[in-house]
């Protein structure tokens, strides 16, 4: 397993993101209020990742010290995700 290590949450959440839309095909990932969208493969309006992410596990960073597990749409992985 690899963890990824940041400086920020945001940092953090962005960097799950862009990794989940690398691997799926989607581009150009953002957040809106609080949502991240990306444009599907070969799609030309973006859709959030919460409704197209499935049954994605949660990717395992590390923010200084503190290691937590987050889904592709930023939320935070409980024990029961996992």
């Amino acid at each position: 397993m690899t963890i990824s290590h940041y400086p920020n949450l945001g940092a953090a959440m962005q960097g799950v993101c862009q990794t989940w839309c690398q691997t799926h095909g989607y581009s150009d990932p953002f957040c809106r209020d609080g949502e991240w969208w990306a444009f599907p493969p070969q799609g030309v309006m973006p859709v959030r990742i919460k409704t197209v992410m499935g049954h994605t596990l949660p990717y395992v960073v590390q923010i200084e010290r503190v290691t937590l597990q987050l889904f592709p749409d930023g939320s935070l992985a409980t024990v029961a995700d996992t």
